[in-house]
């Protein structure tokens, strides 16, 4: 697992480095305590979903792809 240290500003804010918030499609993270370790968890909020389907939806139609029926009749399901 790659490490990174991060600094407090003077008002108690971190800063997540690009090169982590690019893994991710999200402006939200839940925050929680384990023990002595803080764990930052991404929450994807409704707008973000609908954003990133919308995305899918115009990538598939770009690049075409399967319906749900075609699927299930490729894979007998």
């Amino acid at each position: 697992m790659d490490e990174t240290i991060l600094s407090l500003s003077e008002r108690g804010q971190i800063t997540i480095p690009q090169k982590i918030r690019g893994k991710f499609l999200v402006k939200h993270f839940i925050c929680k305590i384990e023990g002595n370790d803080i764990i930052l968890k991404p929450l994807q909020t409704r707008e973000e979903f609908v954003q990133e389907l919308e995305i899918a939806k115009k990538d598939w139609k770009e690049k075409g792809g399967l319906t749900l029926d075609q699927i299930k009749n490729k894979y007998k399901i």
